[in-house]
């Protein structure tokens, strides 16, 4: 998968290195901005601004988690899979991989078993 994605946009989110932190805190498990804030040590607003590019490309899912006060967050985690590079004929080529290509009857099904 690359649509609308360009080559420059990918190598310079995966060189920032809170794109980086965020990608490899939200990969094992799903987390606030906040969160991602206390471990990264980041501040909430460079935080936002990274997870709003990623979401772009495709590399972030946002949830909404419920709270036991009733109130709730939105929640992230990271979709990238799988990211490959090659040099052919002069010209970089990339494809990227992501959960979301899964087929919509299981994601659906996936995503309603989380309830």
């Amino acid at each position: 998968m690359t649509d609308g994605q360009d080559l420059e946009t990918v190598v310079a989110l995966l060189d920032d290195e809170y794109a980086r932190a965020i990608l490899t805190a939200t990969s094992t498990e799903p987390m606030t901005v906040q969160e991602l804030a206390d471990r990264t040590e980041a501040s909430p607003s460079t935080l936002y601004r990274r997870v709003e590019r990623l979401k772009a490309v495709g590399f972030l899912d946002e949830q909404t988690r419920v709270r036991p006060d009733g109130h709730h967050d939105s929640v992230y985690s990271a979709v990238l899979t799988d990211l490959h590079f090659s040099l052919r004929d002069g010209r970089f080529d990339f494809e990227i991989e992501t959960e979301t290509d899964e087929d919509p009857a299981d994601r659906l099904h996936r995503l309603w078993s989380d309830f």
